[in-house]
């Protein structure tokens, strides 16, 4: 199965954006998988469903961390990383039009009455899909992996 699909399964089958696109880069970038799912917990809803940097964004940025991160000082490598992430965000919001949950879903999910009409839109199955696997089709370009 292919990063993409990967990512589009876990999401179906309900894990939250950030880890249906960390999720896939994990194993093939030395780190254990549920760990990884561990880690992009928090991230989904846009940060704990605060709306905040939508959790495909911050599932794709832990990617290019993973990948090119630095566990040392390294001021090159850090800004190869950093260069990834601009590129990264650039090309999402190209496709998409924003990085945050309100700006891509045009409702604002911390807001009770807003998520209700989120799901009553059925944003999380039609929109949110589309932000997953677009971000881990941008992240395997950038790290020149197969989508």
């Amino acid at each position: 199965m292919g990063l993409e699909s990967e990512a589009r399964a876990l999401f179906e089958g309900h894990l939250n954006c950030a880890q249906s696109v960390l999720a896939p880069f994990a194993n093939r970038l030395g780190l254990d998988r549920a760990i990884a799912l561990k880690i992009a917990t928090p991230f989904g809803g846009g940060i704990g469903h605060t709306g905040q940097m939508c959790g495909a964004v911050s599932g794709a940025l832990m990617a290019i961390g993973l990948a090119h991160g630095t566990a040392v000082f390294d001021r090159a490598q850090k800004y190869v990383c950093y260069d990834l992430v601009s590129q990264f965000m650039a090309r999402f919001t190209v496709q998409h039009g924003g990085l945050t949950c309100p700006g891509l879903l045009g409702v604002d999910i911390s807001n009770p009455i807003e998520l209700e009409q989120a799901r009553k839109l059925d944003l999380f199955h039609t929109r949110c899909p589309n932000f997953v696997g677009d971000a881990v089709l941008i992240v395997a370009e950038l790290l020149g992996l197969e989508p």
